[in-house]
Parts: structure tokens; sequence; C-alpha cells
């Protein structure tokens, strides 16, 4: 069934459900997914399970991001964590997709090396990640919701005053439900970081972003870990005593575990490659990822 853009959604929620009695994870405060090799799509459904309208939770999400758009690139305001994280996080993508053997071995040590790469970044809000994955001259479309905060990425771009990230980046206000219907199976990459904590329906959104894939392409996820330890301090220290993000960014009962994302993608014939877990070091503005073995994990899913 591979190719097709059709799936049952109703069936991949029951998913959802029953992992919502599993018990809570303690060990890992934040993960990072690299989900490659997407060779079978199990699912079908009708175009009519596709969103027509945001929920009250999009709006939300949507609004309390949109608020933020004056000090988006401001790289020692409410989002200096988020600019931090590309130093983790570009790299993490771009050694994944070499990994993948698509790259040529001449580009791999030089600025472009990603290079005729198509990357989906869903969820880009101003273009932090999305600016930084096109000078590494890979073709990027970066799709949001909020109308304010592409607004913002356009806006950086054009005063970068630079023909090749001009050349490289697209910005679209845009669902991915919708995106996907001319999209299918078009990406070599799509990039989720800091969003699928903040979606309702994350099986609904996580179907439409790997239908937007190619066979063999990856998918990368960046998102919060459910687990007590990232509550209290990656979400009410790092909010309300250190401001490392903006107050009433996260809700715990949006928040998912690395299982249950994997458990996901499972239905879906995605393979996930790696695990991976870091932490912000807010005194010197800084991530990493955690070296341990109880909190650095690599899975292999068929």
């Amino acid at each position: 069934m591979h190719g097709m853009c059709t799936y049952n959604l109703n069936s991949l929620r029951s998913i959802l459900q029953k992992q919502r009695k599993l018990p809570l994870n303690y060990g890992r405060y934040r993960v990072r997914f690299y989900n490659a090799t997407i060779d079978n799509i199990r699912e079908t459904a009708s175009a009519s399970d596709l969103p027509q309208a945001m929920s009250d939770v999009a709006k939300r999400e949507v609004q309390h991001h949109s608020n933020l758009a004056d000090e988006w690139w401001n790289v020692n305001g409410p989002l200096q964590a988020l600019h931090s994280l590309n130093s983790i996080r570009v790299p993490f993508i771009r050694d994944g997709l070499v990994a993948r053997g698509s790259i040529d071995a001449k580009a791999v040590s030089t600025t472009h090396v990603l290079e005729n790469q198509q990357i989906l970044e869903v969820g880009c809000g101003g273009g932090i990640l999305t600016e930084h994955l096109a000078r590494l001259d890979a073709k990027v479309t970066g799709i949001d919701l909020s109308d304010a905060l592409i607004n913002v990425a356009r806006e950086h771009l054009k005063k970068q005053a630079n023909a090749r990230l001009l050349e490289n980046i697209t910005y679209k206000i845009e669902p991915i439900e919708i995106h996907v219907k001319d999209k299918c199976n078009f990406y070599d990459a799509v990039v989720i970081s800091e969003v699928l904590e903040h979606i309702d329906d994350k099986v609904a959104f996580l179907t439409a972003c790997v239908h937007s894939v190619k066979p063999g392409g990856s998918v990368f996820i960046t998102t919060l870990n459910q687990t007590i330890p990232m509550w209290l301090g990656g979400v009410l220290v790092g909010e309300y005593v250190i401001n490392a993000a903006p107050k009433g960014t996260h809700r715990w009962e949006q928040l998912i575990s690395p299982l249950n994302v994997q458990r996901i993608l499972d239905t879906m014939g995605c393979q996930t490659i790696l695990v991976n877990g870091s932490i912000y070091e807010f005194w010197r503005n800084s991530w990493r990822w955690i070296n341990s073995t109880s909190e650095i994990q690599t899975l292999f899913c068929i």
C-alpha cells in the first residue's frame, strides 16, 4: 500500500487511548527521534477525515505563539533556549540524512551537505530552524498555522539579503493535513521540532507528516517527554522560575513519551532508528546530549 495518501484516523486514535493507561517513564528528560525507512503505509481512509477547521486547542496554541512574534528572533529573549537548541538539532538532522546514504560523499564535509534535499519543517514558527537547514543548502518548506509567525519568518529572511537562502526557503500558512494533499510522498525528510507537544490530535498530525515523505525518507522529531522530572524541572521550573520558555507554553496532557510516539509510527510502517535524550543547561544557555545508557536509547523497530 506504500504511496497512498489515505488513512484510517479513527483506527489510529485508538492507539493513544490505550497508551494513556501506560505507566509513566521517569528516566528521560527530553527525547530526540530519528525515524527513517518509511516502507509501508498500512491504514487507509477518506479525505473527509482531514480537519476542516482548527480545534480550540490549536487556536489557543497558535495564539500563544503568535503573541511572541516580536521576540522570535531575539537571541537573548524569551526564546533563547530555542535558538540555542539549533546547536544540537541541526547536526542531528544533518547526520541522520548523511547516515541514510543519500548525500553525495563529496558534500558531507562542506556547507552544501544538504544540497538537493527537500525538507519540510512542520510548525516552523518564525524560521529559527528553517534558516539554519537552508544554510546547508537544503530546499526547505516551512509551514505553520500562524500568519503572524510566517510573516516574521518572511521578513527576517528578506533582511538577510542572501540570494541563496531566498532560493532555498518557501514559507506557507497551511496545516500539514492540507499540505500533504499536494505533497504526498514528496519530501526527503520532514522535521517536527518542538511542535508535537502542542498538538492535540497527534495521530492525525503524525499520519499526515509521514505521508508527506518519500519512500525511504526520514522523520525527525524533537519534543518534551511526559515524565514527572520533565514536568517539574523542564516546565514548572523552566517556565515559572528561570524563564527558559514563556509561561504557559506547555501542558501536561499534551506531552507524550517516546514509546508512545514510536507506537504510533509503528502503525504506519516506520522503523525507529534512534532515540536520544538531551538536557538544557540554562545557566549557560546550552544544550547537550545526556551521556548515560539510562538516558539515551537506540531503538530498532520494524
